[in-house]
């Protein structure tokens, strides 16, 4: 069988992403350390060679893999941001909401997410989506005048913090329990924006 041919229902030409979709199902089942070319060819029922036509080794899978999931992380932020007409304030609870939930939904891929295999933050689409949102907040009045940077960086690492702890089942309310969660979030949110100083 040629290298690349499909022996499931995947054309060749999108290969590239059953591949992920494989990986991305490996990463699950069997964790990073299960995770080989040769397993993901597997599962996604083609040739063992046929991944190397699209990475080079495992570490440009791992690559990609990371990278489709912030990919997917920007898409949940943006969909629940330009869902209503929120304010800066609000789109920023909101977008706190997606970021856990969608970490609570895919540990494994955002375990990966932040293991050091994509560039710095400020290329990644769902940080610039997040600055975007603080840079209007600063423009109306909304947020502090601090660079907007700054301020991005502060509200990453909250939300970045609530959902490893909320992925590590160390929050006081059930991961599975949306309705809980979301409540949590948004409280947490809250006070990112409005500060802990009387």
């Amino acid at each position: 069988m040629p290298s690349g041919q499909v022996v499931g229902g995947y054309h060749h030409g999108d290969l590239g992403n059953a591949l992920l979709e494989a990986a991305g199902r490996v990463l699950v089942e069997k964790g990073p350390s299960g995770l080989s070319l040769r397993a993901v060819a597997r599962a996604a029922g083609v040739s063992h060679a046929a991944p190397y036509r699209h990475f080079r080794d495992k570490a440009a899978l791992l690559r990609a893999l990371s990278q489709a999931g912030f990919e997917r992380l920007g898409t949940a932020i943006s969909a629940v941001v330009v869902a209503k007409p929120y304010g800066p304030e609000q789109k920023l609870i909101e977008a706190s909401v997606a970021y856990v939930e969608f970490s609570v939904q895919y540990p494994e891929i955002t375990q990966l997410m932040f293991a050091g295999t994509l560039e710095p933050l400020e290329q990644v689409a769902a940080y610039e989506l997040l600055l975007a949102i603080i840079r209007e907040g600063v423009e109306q009045g909304s947020f502090r005048e601090r660079p907007p940077q700054e301020l991005a960086l502060v509200a990453w690492t909250s939300m970045h913090g609530l959902a490893m702890l909320a992925v590590a089942g160390l929050l006081a309310v059930d991961g599975d329990d949306e309705r809980s969660l979301q409540e949590l979030v948004r409280a947490v949110a809250r006070n990112v924006i409005y500060g802990i100083v009387k």
